[in-house]
């Protein structure tokens, strides 16, 4: 799936700050797929990056079907 033009894209970071994935707002995810999993085997902490700022993803999981990530920041749980 294709980002849409003018769509607000987050950036999925490791602790390192190295990129590696994206989603849309809605969850979706855009890119990464196989580098999210590979962190998340590893055990390591992924943050949303927008605008500079770091905000740690408290839980994530994958739904590889459909590609869709379902995540909770700071306690409220988005999809």
């Amino acid at each position: 799936m294709k980002p849409i033009k003018g769509e607000l894209i987050r950036t999925i970071v490791n602790e390192a700050g190295d990129e590696v994935g994206q989603t849309n707002l809605d969850g979706t995810l855009i890119k990464g797929h196989y580098e999210i999993d590979a962190e998340l085997k590893l055990h390591h902490k992924l943050f949303f990056r927008t605008s500079g700022a770091l905000t740690k993803i408290n839980c994530i999981t994958i739904d590889h079907t459909a590609h869709k990530i379902t995540l909770a920041v700071d306690g409220f749980s988005r999809a």
